[in-house]
């Protein structure tokens, strides 16, 4: 399953319609024991959670209100942009202060659909049926309808599936735990993305060499200059339109390839 769902990912990510760069902080990466997560948060202070448990993506939503948690599922229905709605149903896990945690069930086939078109599009909005009016009516901080941002997914989602697949986007992490070809291609991957972005603004080589800053890391500092001119042979018409939604990509493809330390 598990190649399934990356497989199904990379196509969706190379063919994506992804929207500027800057506004990519609109979504977050987060880490704790339990593993890591993607967020956004809302005017209304709302927030709508990506992860992965047993490589099938979960979706959360928490809500903020004080009103009691319902005692059963909720339906629901979700929009992407101005396309149909799409059933699905809240179902609750927990409550906390002014905080109602639910995750949002849909059919376990149409998960990675609901992954492709976050990607490809601009605003997730979700509409509460009547049972949940009902409540919502009677608390100011939830109406009828609330609307999510999907700027910056697809790049805060390609470090997600970094993170799953190599256990930590900390590079202390992946010394300790003897995982110098993650780490090499974790970091090798940055500066790709990041020569890519400087090309596309114009930038030449040289000034490219002086702009990407040394990582600490020998084996890369090294051969700056080498990767740095990989990425300048790369041919014009091939370059990526935003490189980080490309990232994953970037670093399944190092990845793939013969890794000898020094």
């Amino acid at each position: 399953m598990r190649k399934y769902v990356t497989g199904c990912l990379l196509f969706l990510l190379i063919g994506s319609a992804v929207s500027g760069e800057n506004n990519a902080d609109n979504w977050t990466i987060v880490s704790s024991k339990e593993g890591y997560w993607i967020k956004t948060v809302n005017a209304e202070k709302h927030e709508l959670l990506v992860a992965y448990r047993e490589d099938e993506p979960q979706f959360l939503l928490i809500l903020k209100t004080d009103r009691p948690s319902p005692g059963k599922a909720l339906p629901i229905s979700i929009r992407i942009d101005s396309g149909p709605k799409q059933a699905a149903r809240l179902r609750f896990l927990d409550k906390r202060d002014e905080q109602s945690i639910f995750r949002i069930e849909v059919n376990e086939n149409d998960k990675n659909t609901y992954l492709s078109q976050m990607i490809a599009g601009l605003n997730m909005a979700i509409d509460f049926d009547f049972l949940l009016k009902q409540s919502a009516s009677r608390d100011r901080n939830i109406a009828d309808t609330i609307s999510f941002t999907l700027r910056g997914f697809t790049f805060a989602l390609n470090d997600l599936l970094i993170a799953n697949e190599i256990g930590s986007l900390n590079s202390e992490w992946l010394l300790r735990h003897n995982k110098d070809r993650e780490l090499y291609c974790l970091l090798t991957t940055n500066i790709n993305v990041e020569v890519l972005q400087y090309r596309l603004r114009g930038e030449s080589f040289n000034n490219v060499l002086h702009l990407i800053e040394k990582t600490g890391y020998s084996i890369i500092d090294h051969n700056l200059s080498d990767i740095i001119e990989q990425v300048y042979r790369i041919p014009k018409e091939s370059l990526p339109y935003v490189p980080r939604a490309e990232k994953y990509l970037i670093f399944t493809n190092c990845m793939a390839q013969p890794f000898h330390l020094p």
